[in-house]
């Protein structure tokens, strides 16, 4: 899995390093639903992924966390506060359900148009067939 991963990564530009431990993102999931309320998600998503793959953030540490989000703006006592306090726990936990419910078990996941599923890192032919697939299905 870990070479499809890195052929996958390295097709795309992207540097991929390999992790010793499985984190538990809920930590940086509640950061970027805090980048979220101030417009920010999309950048603090890409630093997220940034910092997790190329080895030199960890996502379950606050104070990686903040550095990362003082990195795209974000204020780093409130952003602090809100991992500390667990302030999105109910919003991480619906979201969670959610996709469970839609059959979603693999990260990364897509949904097209509602209606086509695909889970985990796949090679950029799947994607292109599933838009082709969009396309003629009307």
């Amino acid at each position: 899995m870990h070479s499809h991963l890195q052929s996958v990564a390295e097709a795309v530009g992207l540097t991929m390093k390999p992790r010793d431990v499985i984190i538990n993102s809920r930590r940086a999931l509640g950061a970027a639903e805090f980048a979220r309320e101030h417009q920010l998600f999309d950048d603090m998503h890409h630093a997220l992924f940034k910092a997790h793959w190329e080895g030199w953030g960890r996502l379950e540490d606050v104070s990686d966390l903040v550095r990362i989000g003082t990195g795209v703006g974000l204020d780093a006592v409130e952003l602090r506060d809100a991992i500390e306090t667990n302030r999105y726990d109910v919003v991480i936990d619906e979201n969670r359900r959610m996709a469970s419910s839609a059959g979603i078990d693999a990260i990364p996941a897509h949904i097209f148009g509602r209606r086509y599923l695909v889970l985990g890192a796949q090679p950029y032919d799947v994607f292109r067939q599933v838009l082709e697939k969009m396309v003629t299905a009307g």
